[in-house]
């Protein structure tokens, strides 16, 4: 750089006067160069050191952060591996770069459409903006103004390819700085066709397929190349980058569709298809040409790493888990994870004969909500079953095993105690008319027999008097997100909810009204061996929803229901089922949740299809209790044998002994004081199938 114009730029075109003829006191005209002067000239030449050095530094963080990208074409350039670890340090699954559903490809070797489809989808100007587009950016200011949120995308593709590589998702100023300074260096050293190549390479599309050669196989089959795609499977594919999870055609297969045909009529604004081409790709039955290739997934928990990754995802930021170099150490226990996979194949083996084909268990500490086992579905790999949609995450009808619910809320009231008398009799409210499998009634009983029976119109009696208000409200505070209808139905498990969700309030009994939400992460760890989460399972965070004495008395109702219904498990459990549809002959579902102080359990049966949705069967809940979960219990650890204390804050009655709330102890009782939690329970059970859960 010239000095001597530096020095003009400086201090302008004046000379300062010489010094004798100046005062040392006086102050130099605006705009005068006389700012600058040998005793003052220090602050301003600091000034600029300061400012110089930033600005090396600056060039100097860029050019270091550039150094990480690798060449287009280089095998580095596969997507970053995460690995997700057990609780004794073993491998549970890792999305990783190697393997031929991680294939880099050259921009050539794409295709036609995959490339154009992704710029449709993504950056439509693209080739035409630098490595920021203003007006872009201008829009999602404006939308994400008027919104109230950060709804609206800005980012070029030069852009997101620096947050995945580069930076992760962190959303703040000084981030958004770095992530423009990069933005620019990058289309400094790259032209626009390699960093297109080097984008299509590391984006992620979801089921561990990273870039677009990995996508085609996952998603079309092994066979698959990026190549081959036609428009509609390339705009299906690009679709899916807004958001993998969310968009996921197994499980959410209209929002894919709905980005499909958003991605295709960009391809028209764009001029890489016509308007006949369009129609054509729209109507190409993408639906049956997707075929979900898992052969690459040898992992012993697929279903929980699917959830967990699309957790963190949620968490620390779609761009933060794509560029991958991650560490997750879990919760799962190995011994009980082998345990649940092998149960629930065998329960689903026994069972066959009664139309079932599929089946899951979901296993969680109750103290701390550490998550012990998850098994989303009988064979993950099976397209004839839908096997990789995770049951465990799916609503379904709960059926009798709901009915907890209803009876803890009726015991909060005060207006009911385990002892109240309800009545099995024909009842009418306003034309719903609930029945049982059998079609009887057995008469008046104590509350505790009727829910130890699975009887249903004690138990919309109860709802009825109760109110639903209350019923669904103590669901929801336990765990329940799902909508659960204002209906008498729903006291019978009408309403469906996720199994996932139904362990977490089971949870709460289990743990003495304390709520702790269920987890599966211990600590994730980057690739600089920095902990950027983690949970303290020491002390772990909870929300008092019962108090312990309301939690007890449920316990101590369903304390014999294994009794009742004859399960051969080798441990004392609470436990109920359930099984939707048994009222009209048409079971699909058939549940048993399960617990003690040690382990909460939540296991199903069913029959499923390609899509994940059920047909009939003809087993009920206890056949799951003696087969699937049967196996399990009895396959526990030695020391998951604990049993609960009656806390403080309980009563006995004085005609029965049983335990009540204080205030509850003049409130009518039922006649003959039927026995529950002593053993004295279980007529009408004997292994007979329950009604309508």
């Amino acid at each position: 750089m010239n000095s001597k114009r530096d020095k003009h730029q400086l201090g302008g075109s004046e000379q300062p006067p010489p010094m004798s003829r100046r005062s040392p006191f006086a102050r130099p005209r605006p705009g005068s160069s006389a700012w600058i002067v040998p005793g003052d000239r220090w602050p301003a030449a600091i000034a600029l050191v300061v400012i110089g050095g930033l600005l090396a530094l600056t060039l100097g963080w860029v050019d270091v952060q550039m150094r990480s990208l690798p060449d287009p074409g280089h095998a580095s350039l596969i997507g970053k591996s995460i690995v997700v670890y057990d609780r004794n340090g073993g491998v549970l699954g890792e999305r990783d770069p190697e393997g031929q559903y991680h294939v880099a490809l050259k921009l050539g070797e794409m295709g036609r459409w995959g490339p154009v489809a992704t710029l449709a989808a993504e950056d439509r100007d693209f080739y035409r903006h630098g490595a920021v587009d203003p007006a872009a950016v201008a829009r999602a200011i404006l939308v994400d103004a008027t919104s109230g949120t950060a709804a609206e995308g800005g980012s070029t593709i030069t852009q997101q390819l620096v947050k995945i590589e580069l930076l992760g998702s962190q959303k703040t100023v000084s981030r958004k700085v770095q992530e423009v300074l990069l933005a620019y260096s990058l289309e400094h050293r790259y032209n626009k066709d390699q960093i297109l190549e080097l984008y299509l390479n590391r984006v992620y599309y979801g089921h561990g397929a990273y870039g677009l050669g990995s996508a085609a196989k996952t998603y079309f089959g092994s066979d698959k190349k990026a190549a081959d795609l036609t428009p509609a499977q390339s705009a299906f594919l690009a679709g899916l980058l807004q958001a993998p999870s969310g968009n996921d055609p197994f499980t959410h297969f209209d929002r894919a569709r709905a980005r499909q045909l958003y991605v295709l009529n960009g391809m028209v604004s764009t001029g890489a298809i016509s308007a006949s081409e369009e129609k054509q790709a729209e109507a190409e039955p993408i639906a049956k040409e997707l075929h979900l290739d898992t052969s690459y997934r040898d992992s012993p928990a697929p279903h929980f790493v699917d959830y967990l990754i699309a957790q963190l995802e949620s968490q620390l930021g779609a761009a933060t888990v794509h560029q991958g170099g991650l560490s997750v150490y879990t919760t799962i226990d190995p011994v009980l994870q082998r345990s649940a996979e092998r149960s629930v194949a065998d329960g689903v083996s026994a069972l066959a004969r009664s139309g079932v084909n599929n089946g899951m268990l979901l296993a969680a500490k109750p103290s701390t909500g550490e998550i012990l086992a998850w098994v989303g579905s009988a064979d993950y790999g099976s397209a004839q079953i839908g096997g990789q949609y995770d049951v465990i995450t799916s609503p379904r009808q709960p059926g009798s095993s709901f009915k907890p619910y209803v009876y803890e809320a009726a015991l909060m009231s005060q207006k009911f105690t385990v002892d109240t008398q309800v009545s099995d009799t024909p009842q009418n409210y306003s034309g719903y008319t609930p029945m049982d499998y059998d079609n009887r009634f057995q008469g008046p009983m104590c509350l505790k027999t009727a829910l130890q029976r699975s009887r249903n119109i004690p138990a919309v009696e109860t709802a009825s008097k109760v109110g639903m208000g209350p019923v669904i409200d103590l669901a929801t505070r336990m765990g329940i997100r799902d909508k659960l209808e204002p209906n008498l139905q729903t006291a019978v498990g009408g309403s469906s909810i996720t199994m996932f969700d139904h362990v977490q309030g089971f949870q709460v009994f289990a743990n003495n009204g304390l709520k702790v939400p269920l987890t599966g992460v211990v600590k994730v760890v980057d690739r600089n061996g920095n902990t950027i989460l983690a949970n303290n399972f020491a002390q772990p965070a909870g929300t008092q929803v019962l108090t312990p004495a309301q939690a007890y008395l449920m316990t101590w109702m369903l304390k014999d229901y294994q009794k009742v219904w004859n399960f051969p498990w080798n441990r004392q459990m609470a436990a109920k089922t359930g099984t939707t549809g048994a009222a009209v002959q048409q079971p699909t579902d058939a549940w048993v949740m399960a617990y003690n102080p040690d382990v909460v359990i939540g296991s199903w049966v069913g029959r499923t299809g390609a899509n994940g949705q059920g047909g009939t069967i003809t087993s009920y809940g206890e056949a799951v209790g003696n087969t699937l979960l049967a196996e399990f219990v009895n396959g526990l650890p030695s020391s998951f044998h604990d049993w609960y204390q009656q806390p403080a804050g309980l009563v006995a009655s004085k005609r029965t002994g049983d335990p009540l709330l204080p205030g509850t102890e003049n409130l009518p009782t039922c006649s003959g004081g039927d026995g529950a939690g002593g053993g004295g329970g279980g007529e009408g059970g004997g292994g007979g199938k329950h009604g309508k859960p």
